[in-house]
This record gives structure tokens, sequence and C-alpha cells, in this order.
């Protein structure tokens, strides 16, 4: 019996039987897997914690047949916060799911695995812009599955001179001012926002999250990405973001009133 001990991240859970559940664990050592956890959903079970979607565990796995078993976990971050903040959840729920429909079963991506934890971690800290964070996460997310934009030159001519520039999805990144002329369906794109692009890049989530972004900028960069991933990325679920997005709506249609 193969048995292997590695942290992982629920990305999934399912019920099964009476009080079994069948989880979609992003592990370290053995990428995407299913597992069962027997017993996971009575009130007294050692895996209860270990069991909820964003939790993050170490996990001790038996193999059995094409299926893991949970035969022991220790929860180091369960993330309980993130359920009682719509916009942390729904954002949280957008790259679980980002995560789970890219990845290959038994695909190990060490990079991808700590992005994911670092900005789950960021999600219950309340002086965090969450949109921002999110819009982070997508182009490290992409750079980590190989489709990671171009954005320190022109993804045509290689040049470095990016004034007046845009940014063409088709292309997979920028384009400078005489390439563009040949290209349609340009995105408009501030220098700043490119520059923007390049730092999170160049730096882990954390540091990331430490810059102060305008408002604007992250939306130049929701609508670029929003195209990019629905272009690149397969089956891309964004249904927890219009929730959030439907949510927010009314908010401002109540304070108009």
């Amino acid at each position: 019996m193969i048995i292997v001990n590695t942290q992982g991240i629920v990305l999934r859970s399912a019920r099964y039987k009476e009080n079994d559940l069948i989880l979609t664990i992003f592990t370290r050592k053995l990428g995407k897997i299913s597992a069962i956890a027997k017993g996971a959903k009575r009130n007294k079970s050692s895996l209860l914690s270990s069991s909820q979607v964003f939790s993050y565990s170490n996990f001790t796995l038996k193999k059995q047949g094409n299926m893991y078993r949970v035969s022991q976990s220790e929860t180091i971050k369960n993330f309980y916060d993130i359920a009682y903040d719509i916009e942390a959840f729904s954002y949280a729920t957008y790259i679980t799911s980002l995560v789970d429909g890219s990845i290959y079963e038994n695909q190990t991506n060490n990079r991808l695995f700590v992005l994911l934890a670092q900005t789950l971690y960021l999600y219950t800290q309340n002086k965090v812009d969450k949109e921002y964070i999110t819009r982070a996460f997508e182009l490290k997310f992409l750079d980590y599955i190989g489709f990671k934009p171009i954005v320190n030159r022109c993804v045509n001519c290689n040049t470095t001179n990016l004034k007046s520039s845009v940014f063409n999805v088709d292309k997979g990144g920028i384009l400078c001012e005489k390439c563009k002329e040949n290209h349609v369906y340009n995105f408009k794109i501030d220098s700043t926002t490119i520059k923007l692009m390049d730092y999170i890049f160049r730096n882990d989530i954390l540091t990331c999250s430490k810059a102060k972004v305008s408002k604007y900028l992250v939306n130049e960069l929701t609508k670029i990405l929003k195209v990019y991933i629905q272009v690149y990325v397969d089956n891309a679920n964004t249904k927890s973001l219009h929730l959030l997005q439907g949510i927010e709506n009314n908010k401002g249609a109540d304070i108009d009133d």
C-alpha cells in the first residue's frame, strides 16, 4: 500500500454516502488528486476541519485503486474567515475553480500551490484590496501554467519602447506603436498598467499586496484579463464573480434610491 504525507489545499468537497466526503485536493507532492475522507461529516471527526473547501492541511494519504483515502490530517490554516466575507468568498471560489480546471490529475506545480495558499491568506486580511490581489493572482497563475502575457517588450518586434502601445490578446501581450497598426482588437493600456503587470511578474504576491494601486489601473487589468483568460484558459468558471458583481450593482442601486 502506498502512503504519502503531503500538504494540500481542498479545492472541492462532495458528499458521498451519509458521512463521507470526496475531496479534490491540490497537493504539493502529488498535484491534484481525488481522496475519500471517511466519516468527515461527523461532528466529532478528526477530518472535519481539514475537509472544508479552502482548508490548507497536512494530509496522510493511502492509495486505494485509482483514489486516495485520507487516513490522517492536521489543519495548517482553515481560512474560516473567508466564508463570512462575500467578496473574499467569491474571489476564493473563483481562483480555486481556475486552479481546479487548469491542472491535470497528478501534475505537480509547487509555484502555483504556494501562490494559491498565499492568496487565500491575503483574502483573510482586512486592509487588502481583494480585487487587485485577484488580478495579481490571475497574472501569476497565467505565468505558472504557461500562458504568461509578454509585457516588458513588444511581442511582435521585441522593442522595449512601449510608448503609445496596446495590449493584444491574440498576440499574447504588448504591441508597440508601430506594430499595433497591423493588428485589430487592441486594448488601450496605460503605460503605468504595463509597469504594474511587469512588477507583479517579478515579485511574489505577498510583496505585491503591499503596493497601493489605483482603482483605474485595477479596472484596466480587469478588462484585459477577463478576455485573456477566456481565450487561454479552458472552462474558466466566473459564476462566483458574476454573483459578486450583482451584489455590487444592487448596492449602487440602493445608494441611488
